[in-house]
């Protein structure tokens, strides 16, 4: 049976989801935010003492998976949101193929107002396909409480916009005042989970809440054996002591995500199980061994 969100997706293009992280979860992972930005109280007293925080990337490169937060890492890979990737997409035989963390705040010295634009241009080589196996679902896990007034991401449903040529991927107001006109704010409270297809317009808009933050990590996922579709090359982390943190407590079902050949894979022979295995030595390789076993 089709949930009132799954209904949504399909008609609209996106909603937000409530409760999707549970709430200790939530904790952890706004706990480990800290190691990456400041408060919206101490951006307000020092907007220079996010420098003080040697993880994090600044300087419009957004902080990205794996962090040095395990709580942030293990919610990128929660069984929440794959779940609820799965059901937005239609399939279980996912890849993760995004996570980013982001700030912002209410002191005016960022622009933070966008124009209407659709994701894909940057996250396909070619145009979305709107069947079963071919989209991805885009996620705004929300970190903290998003409201109009937190630069809740303003969106326009698909049916508003089904006439735009596939290639204009951004709407300038003088064209689409309409559009503009029919936005809705995606706000929800922290735990709250926007989702949304890569051929919806939305915009990211300015905070107007005084001495406000607004925290989320951006988390994107895609069917299997989909290569056009793509951001973030996981390959590229490995030799990072975050990932190695990751390995020690990653589960079967996070790495699979992740791209990590799974038990059965035609990858592994003899010599792959024992380098894995000496690679990543805190890693059960008990479900590849026995499936090689039982070949």
């Amino acid at each position: 049976m089709l949930s009132e969100y799954k209904r949504r997706w399909d008609t609209d293009g996106w909603c937000v989801v409530p409760d999707v992280v549970p709430p200790e979860d939530l904790a952890a992972a706004q706990a480990g935010l800290s190691r990456l930005f400041p408060t919206a109280e101490e951006f307000a007293a020092d907007p220079d003492s996010h420098r003080n925080r040697p993880y994090q990337s600044w300087d419009g490169v957004k902080p990205q998976f794996p962090f040095e937060s395990q709580a942030l890492n293990r919610l990128t890979v929660h069984d929440a949101l794959i779940d609820l990737a799965e059901e937005m997409l239609g399939t279980d035989q996912l890849r993760l193929y995004q996570s980013l963390a982001s700030a912002k705040y209410s002191d005016g010295s960022a622009d933070y107002e966008q124009l209407l634009h659709a994701d894909y241009a940057n996250h396909t080589l070619v145009v979305p396909r709107t069947d079963v196996g071919y989209q991805q679902v885009t996620m705004f896990v929300y970190l903290s409480d998003v409201t109009p007034q937190t630069a809740a991401t303003r969106m326009v449903s698909l049916p508003h916009t089904v006439s735009i040529p596939v290639e204009r991927t951004y709407l300038h107001l003088e064209d689409y005042a309409d559009l503009y006109a029919r936005e809705e704010c995606a706000s929800g409270p922290a735990g709250s989970v926007l989702v949304y297809r890569p051929d919806v317009y939305h915009r990211g808009v300015a905070m107007t809440a005084p001495r406000a933050a607004r925290f989320q990590l951006a988390v994107a996922y895609k069917p299997e054996n989909t290569d056009w579709l793509g951001s973030q090359a996981w390959p590229s982390r490995c030799e990072d002591m975050a990932w190695h943190a990751f390995m020690r407590t990653a589960t079967l079902r996070q790495l699979t995500v992740l791209g990590f050949p799974e038990p059965g894979n035609a990858y592994w022979t003899t010599a792959t199980l024992d380098g894995v295995a000496a690679r990543y030595p805190h890693l059960d390789m008990t479900p590849w061994r026995t499936a090689f076993a039982d070949r």
